[in-house]
């Protein structure tokens, strides 16, 4: 297990940090502290040497508008609440002015794959099928993320259910919602996270919910995935010890993309990147749920352009850049 040198995170796990790294430190803003979303920033900062005040446990939604208002350095902005404040629509139609008016200050240095949604719920309980999840209280997301909309269109296009009308969807914070489930307060939870977080060993028995092709070939999945962020993936049987079957579990799979202001230093920004790739091969081999990230698919399901000290690094390093991320 890998030692943190120059990092302090906050929200579900605690570590100690310096007070010169706390106030020197780029804020960062990240989802649940035991996710994707922190641990890519973790390999910046401990395998990287970037000075990083990581406060993990966020909503990457207002993470984004944090972001885009100049209140943070970096962020995890997820490629659909990118869109969705530039439109002013989804989780900012409430401040949709504000959001439209900063989306356009963002810029990314690198995507990678988030993970994938776990349809959890109990082994041997009342949830055997999707069918089941009839007048059942489902968690699907925090209050304002986006990952409400995507859970909810993976349940629509695995059995035809609609939230609000065939189930109630449950809003809670990641490690509230961890705790409402091992607590009985809901019948199945749609947690995203890499293959084999040790948290979801911590659930008890459990089994997954997963899709067959016949939802990929939905209206529903379509739209869905019409966006490149937004993919199926499999859940590899065996990832857990604590999950029935022990089988391969098609489900769906998503992108996050590293954000930082667009007035940040142009070698800042490219130390950022460098730091992460550079230094990937060697955090894979300390934490196995980075194993799914491709360094050879820096942009793929990216919504915003490169920051222009990552667009140096990704030429020097002879990448083909799509226009977009230009």
């Amino acid at each position: 297990m890998f030692k943190l040198k120059k990092i302090a995170v906050s929200g579900l796990v605690a570590l100690a940090a310096s007070t010169s790294a706390l106030s020197q430190g780029l804020v960062v803003e990240t989802g649940t502290a035991t996710g994707t979303t922190t641990l890519v920033m973790q390999v910046i900062a401990n395998y990287g040497g970037q000075d990083l005040q990581i406060n993990s446990g966020q909503t990457l939604t207002k993470a984004c508008l944090k972001l885009g208002k100049g209140e943070i350095d970096a962020a995890v902005c997820p490629p659909p609440a990118h869109l969705h404040m530039g439109r002013g629509s989804g989780p900012f139609r409430n401040n949709a002015d504000e959001a439209k008016a900063v989306a356009g200050n963002l810029r990314g240095l690198f995507a990678f794959s988030g993970g994938l949604f776990h349809p959890i719920v109990r082994d041997g309980g009342s949830i055997e099928s999707w069918d089941d999840l009839v007048g059942q209280r489902v968690f699907t997301g925090p209050p304002a993320g986006s990952a409400n909309g995507q859970s909810q269109a993976v349940i629509e296009a695995a059995s035809g259910l609609k939230a609000g009308e065939d189930y109630e969807a449950v809003r809670l914070g990641w490690g509230a919602a961890l705790q409402a489930f091992q607590d009985g307060q809901f019948d199945m939870m749609m947690y995203p996270s890499p293959s084999g977080n040790a948290t979801i060993e911590q659930l008890g028995p459990i089994a997954l919910l997963g899709l067959d092709e016949a939802a990929l070939e939905t209206e529903v999945w379509k739209n869905y995935a019409k966006q490149e962020s937004r993919d199926a993936g499999i859940i590899p049987g065996g990832a857990y010890s604590n999950v029935a079957g022990n089988t391969d579990t098609l489900t769906a799979e998503y992108t996050m993309q590293a954000s930082v202001n667009v007035n940040m230093s142009d070698d800042q920004a490219y130390d950022l990147t460098k730091a992460f790739w550079a230094n990937l091969d060697a955090a894979k081999g300390d934490i196995r749920t980075l194993s799914d990230i491709n360094p050879a698919t820096p942009f793929k399901g990216m919504s915003m352009p490169l920051h222009p000290g990552a667009l140096r690094y990704y030429e020097e390093m002879g990448f083909d850049i799509p226009d977009a991320q230009r």
